[in-house]
């Protein structure tokens, strides 16, 4: 399923961004807050916890690599 970068959501403890700006910011927290890292979307599914926030980072980071 394919997530939109853009859409808005809220990473628990840091407030409302764009999913992107969320999966990066929770990669940079340090390791014992990133495991515990939420993001909550109003689509399906609601949360994203760290293993598909890591996925999601490591997605988006091959994509860049493949268009640039």
């Amino acid at each position: 399923m394919a997530l939109d970068p853009e859409e808005l959501v809220t990473l628990t403890n840091h407030g409302s961004m764009r999913l992107r700006s969320a999966v990066a910011r929770a990669m940079t927290l340090p390791l014992d807050e990133r495991k515990r890292a939420t993001i909550v979307r109003n689509g399906k599914p609601a949360t994203l916890r760290y293993e598909r926030i890591k996925d999601l980072a490591a997605e988006w980071a091959k994509e860049l690599v493949h268009s640039a």
